[in-house]
């Protein structure tokens, strides 16, 4: 996970890591074209920059 552990915010980088255990590479494309989940947002104390910065980066891990 060489692109997850280059990210600086705590949250964003454990939540890109659930999303790269737990998504697959199909669900991370459509969650980049997505509004975030505000219950995801809250759960995992994320902004929507963080948010996105979290996807982008498990879909970019995945396709590495």
């Amino acid at each position: 996970m060489q692109l997850i552990d280059q990210l600086n915010n705590p949250q964003a980088k454990a939540y890109a890591k659930h999303c790269f255990e737990k998504k697959t590479t199909e669900e991370l494309r459509a969650a980049t074209n997505e509004s975030p989940d505000p219950k995801v947002l809250s759960d995992w104390e994320l902004t929507e920059g963080q948010y996105a910065e979290a996807i982008t980066t498990a879909l970019a891990e995945r396709e590495a």
